[in-house]
């Protein structure tokens, strides 16, 4: 898959920035005809423990000269985050629809009710023109499995109809520079980083250090790719590098890719920063569709796929992962025949489609690390026999490929590939390193 970097820093800019001191919280996107420059400020001298004031400061460059004139009806998107207590008439009202405009859409479209389900923080974009006109809407909708779609409402003629087709996205790298001031995770909110991403960032560092425990002055920098949708972004993928600051010490964590659908996390010199479970699920089997967005076969639409599927016939053997105890053994629609399998207080994994349960299995029973509990089938939401495996930390779902199952050595030509994407993500995180973060001002 080839990425456009969101942020690509030269020295010379960078060297004339630093004169400044700006600190960058968040990385400088390129877009057409208009540049903004942000940055977000720290006051100095605050007190510790009080709320951070966090100020925007933008500088938009000169633009080319438009032709005057009155509106030409031109469409464009606007999005909003929904508030709570938001019906959709005022949603549509803030964002620039026209009173009789939402109405009409609210009373005659039998697709509105699915705006009637988002919640509170989710976003809503629609098209309109400057006479308040609605041609279209789109939104990330969690379907009853958890997994999200992409809804994607078009005005065809006097009708409104639900998209089918896959939109066309993109991939981009997003860059975070954080120093936390009272937590870590009130840290990371506060930069904008998403929690899916602040899951993975918790997971990757586990069994070198607590990140939980970092203190007032650590700080965390963070390379990771978001999935942008005509222009917005809609969700997010791995951690592709990232970097813990605390005591003097640094570690850092690159992620490499195995194949099309799998991947995991190595420090700089190509060794593996988690050991895994002991155990695949099945044996012999290959990953056929790994963790992220993916366009669904079955309901035509683009989906977050939050596991991992198994090629395997029907029938044979599911193994659980690691030792821990049963805590859903049920069918479910989506799912089909399901395991759920609790290993801690925070760490759980999912086993679904499955033919059958391993006999004598019930919600609560004791399960060893390579014991049977089921078999690979058909049922539920599936195109064929497989085997759908979840990993999921605090009840966010992250993938199972990195933080969860054995992870495999680099060979020769693998340590080379990874050599050379490593440093060039470890150049983006000394980048990000170097540039002070305790005050940020335009001077």
């Amino acid at each position: 898959m080839n990425y456009q970097t969101l942020l690509q820093f030269r020295q010379q800019g960078l060297q004339r920035l630093m004169k400044h001191r700006f600190s960058w919280l968040i990385g400088v996107a390129t877009l057409p005809f208009l540049g903004v420059l942000t940055a977000v400020a720290v006051a100095p001298g605050a007190a510790q423990q009080a709320p951070l004031e966090v100020r925007e400061v933008s500088q938009s460059l000169a633009l080319p000269a438009l032709p005057g004139g009155e509106s030409d009806g031109s469409r464009y998107w606007r999005e909003e985050r929904i508030q709570r207590g938001d019906t959709i008439a005022r949603l549509l009202n803030r964002l620039g629809v026209g009173s009789d405009e939402a109405n009409r859409f609210i009373h005659t479209a039998p697709v509105s009710r699915d705006v009637l389900k988002l919640r509170a923080g989710a976003t809503l974009s629609v098209q309109i023109n400057d006479q308040g006109e609605l041609f279209g809407l789109r939104f990330l909708n969690d379907d009853e499995n958890g997994e999200k779609v992409l809804v994607v409402i078009e005005k065809q003629g006097d009708q409104w109809q639900a998209s089918a087709e896959p939109p066309r996205t993109e991939v981009i790298q997003a860059v975070r520079s954080v120093e936390i001031r009272t937590s870590l995770s009130g840290a990371l909110a506060q930069a904008g980083v998403p929690v899916e991403v602040r899951t993975q960032l918790g997971e990757i560092f586990s069994d070198q250090l607590d990140t939980t425990r970092l203190q007032p002055g650590d700080r965390v920098n963070l390379v990771y790719e978001t999935l942008l949708y005509k222009g917005s972004p809609i969700a997010n993928g791995n951690v592709l590098a990232a970097e813990v600051q605390s005591g003097g010490k640094i570690w850092q964590a690159f992620y490499f890719a195995h194949d099309s659908e799998s991947g995991a996390y190595y420090d700089a010199a190509g060794q593996s920063l988690r050991k895994g479970f002991s155990n695949q699920p099945v044996s012999n089997a290959r990953i056929s569709s790994g963790f992220g967005m993916r366009f669904h076969p079955v309901l035509r639409s683009l989906r977050m796929h939050e596991g991992i599927d198994y090629a395997a016939g029907s029938g044979t053997p599911i193994m659980a992962t690691s030792d821990g105890v049963i805590d859903t053994i049920a069918s479910q629609s989506g799912y089909g025949n399901v395991v759920i399998i609790k290993h801690n207080a925070k760490l759980s994994t999912l086993y679904a489609h499955m033919s059958r349960f391993e006999p004598k299995l019930t919600r609560g029973s004791k399960v060893s690390a390579g014991q049977v509990i089921g078999y690979v089938g058909s049922t539920g939401r599936s195109t064929g026999p497989h085997l759908h495996m979840e990993v999921r930390v605090n009840g966010q779902a992250v993938d199972p490929s990195t933080n969860a199952l054995p992870v495999p050595g680099l060979s020769t030509q693998q340590r080379l590939a990874f050599r050379q994407q490593s440093v060039k993500l470890a150049a983006n995180l000394k980048l990000l390193r170097e540039i002070p973060v305790s005050v940020a001002q335009l001077e």
